[in-house]
């Protein structure tokens, strides 16, 4: 949680500068490490949606009662837990957000910005150079785990990020063919099939992204209408005649004469009225500080590890337009930092 500072603290810190504020940037990176720690310990998942004393969680969890209640006080104190006459319970929000039985569940958010945070330790050479010392694939590829952790923590971003998609872009009802180009987790292409009954999805994706793919659609029960398909849809053929095809976060990797070109392969694979949908960074102003923060820490992430740049949403129209698509419509998603999404028909 945010750490809490009190109305006196606010006066002197933040306003006054009688204190140094940056200190709470440093305080906030310790509780995120101290959280995942939690996490990885199995902590919230012991406690669940009951209560447990101390002792419990550490004999339940095989760890050390010293450093145990150390970290427990200071999960108390930033939110995550509240304790009363020695027992221990999760928050609301802790169960919302971090537990594995919650449909919202982002755990693996965690880990992900946690990998991501490692990386961080080269963004000033990155920034010295103006492109990084390594792509972020080159990083994920030495350690297949990466790969896994990374995916999960897609799927976790999806999960926060889909229910606006939703609610913004229909379908028609028509729809039987659906690929998900660069779809990791395949959530979003789970969702569309979810919400459109005669649809059935592809999943195309690198190979590493199988594992974490494969296991969403078992635990969605939707093997019979999701697959997944390993493959480089720059390279190698994509297939034909999708009615629809999803571009989720990925044209934020290529350049604009690279774009064209897979837009042009798009609209020769899409068929009659097929649609399709991209979802990015596409210049859509956040409305709020933190909004924005939360966006500019995202693109900073996407410098340090990527060639590509991200592309104003009416650039994006304007590519989609010389390659014969029409109907171009964007979306900005309030709910989601600097995300929109276009949309284009074949005609």
């Amino acid at each position: 949680m945010p750490l809490h500072i009190n109305i006196l603290e606010n006066i002197g810190i933040l306003r006054l500068n009688q204190g140094p504020a940056p200190i709470i940037d440093i305080l906030a990176m310790m509780s995120f490490k101290a959280l995942v720690s939690a996490l990885r310990l199995g902590i919230f998942e012991i406690i669940g949606h009951g209560g447990k004393t101390a002792g419990e969680i550490a004999a339940a969890a095989h760890i050390d009662p010293r450093g145990l209640t150390l970290l427990l006080d200071l999960l108390e104190n930033i939110g995550y837990i509240t304790c009363r006459r020695g027992t221990y319970r999760n928050t609301g929000s802790t169960k919302k957000w971090l537990l594995a039985d919650s449909s919202f569940n982002i755990t693996d958010l965690f880990y992900h910005f946690n990998d991501m945070a490692s990386r961080w330790e080269y963004l000033d050479a990155s920034i010295r150079k103006g492109a990084p010392p390594m792509m972020g694939w080159e990083w994920l590829d030495r350690d297949a785990e990466r790969w896994h952790t990374y995916h999960a923590g897609m799927k976790s971003s999806a999960i926060l990020i889909s229910r606006e998609v939703m609610k913004k872009v229909k379908l028609s009802p028509y729809a039987t063919s659906l690929i998900d180009l660069g779809g990791s987790h395949g959530q979003y292409c789970i969702e569309f099939c979810r919400r459109y009954p005669g649809l059935k999805g592809i999943i195309y994706d690198w190979a590493p992204a199988e594992k974490t793919a494969v296991e969403n659609i078992d635990s969605c029960n939707m093997g019979r209408r999701v697959t997944f398909r390993a493959g480089d849809f720059i390279r190698d053929p994509i297939g034909s005649d999708y009615d629809v095809v999803l571009m989720f976060n990925i044209i934020r990797i290529y350049r604009p004469d690279d774009l064209k070109s897979l837009f042009k392969k798009i609209f020769d694979s899409t068929a009659p009225n097929g649609m399709v949908i991209i979802m990015d960074h596409l210049g859509h102003r956040p409305w709020s500080r933190f909004m924005r923060a939360n966006a500019l820490l995202l693109l900073l992430e996407l410098y340090n590890s990527t060639e590509g740049k991200t592309h104003d949403k009416d650039d994006v129209a304007g590519m989609l337009k010389e390659c014969g698509f029409a109907h171009v419509r964007d979306y900005n998603l309030r709910r989601s930092p600097g995300l929109g999404v276009v949309t284009a028909i074949k005609g």
